[in-house]
């Protein structure tokens, strides 16, 4: 799709789309987080051994790291992946859908950081 398809679009349909996709992006955000105290939960779950500090504190660091850093990529290629993906094939199934999985996997994240 070429800018001046995008621009010929309704604004409404560009506002729902740019409003979802800030509302994916910060929820991308709050989901890093949720998925690092997932891990951690698990982590001190299973593996700590109810030590409060030791080497299941800096195991525990470890682990948070470990999830956070490969998190922070991942919700980064799929923000800016979606943008692209939006804008290319803007007002199509194909990209609305793009925003439900997205969406729906973030929220899973997220429901599943509330239930822990």
């Amino acid at each position: 799709m070429k800018l001046m398809h995008f621009l010929n679009q309704p604004i409404a349909l560009k506002g729902l789309a740019i409003v979802l996709w800030i509302a994916s992006s910060l929820l991308a955000m709050f989901a890093i987080n949720g998925a690092v105290d997932v891990g951690t939960t698990i982590y001190a779950a299973f593996w700590a051994r109810g030590e409060l500090y030791g080497e299941a504190y800096r195991g525990a660091v470890a682990l948070r790291w470990a999830i956070f850093l490969p998190g922070s990529v991942l919700a980064l290629i799929a923000i800016i992946g979606n943008a692209e993906y939006q804008f290319r094939r803007f007002n199509t199934p194909g990209a609305w859908r793009l925003f439900g999985y997205i969406l729906g996997a973030e929220a899973g994240i997220l429901l599943l950081a509330a239930m822990l």
